[in-house]
């Protein structure tokens, strides 16, 4: 038997995202690390109106009907959703965190109606969504 020594206290490695009132979408680095969001450069956004869910599917594939970019942060990932949020008159009116979970075809999946707003409890590694994730 190898043990492996645990050294990451503290931490929180659920796979969580986050949305918040301007569009934008943040994955935690749990997140990253459980789906290995550093080996893609862009996502395509699904809405399912009948379930409330975000389904997200990862791409190389710039040129995806859909396609936008996933921008890498220290702690995660950012996709500027304002459009997509617009478009399916999805309201977010405080940002708010949902657990994120694989779903069929590798859709990273998003229960709208299972959120809870963000509190200063959160991880730490979800702070960044309220910088421009352009800059």
């Amino acid at each position: 038997m190898a043990f492996v020594k645990f050294t990451e206290t503290g931490k929180s490695f659920a796979p969580r995202a986050s949305i918040n009132p301007r569009g934008y979408l943040s994955f935690n680095d749990g997140t990253r690390k459980r789906y290995g969001l550093e080996k893609y450069g862009f996502a395509v956004l699904y809405y399912d109106a009948e379930e409330s869910k975000v389904g997200v599917e990862l791409t190389n594939d710039e040129t995806a009907q859909g396609a936008v970019k996933l921008r890498h942060r220290q702690t995660g990932a950012t996709i500027g959703a304002k459009s997509f949020i617009d478009f399916f008159d999805i309201r977010i009116e405080k940002t708010t965190v949902y657990d994120v979970r694989q779903g069929e075809g590798g859709l990273l999946l998003i229960d709208l109606e299972a959120g809870r707003e963000r509190n200063s409890k959160d991880d730490e590694d979800l702070k960044d969504e309220e910088e421009d994730p352009l800059a």
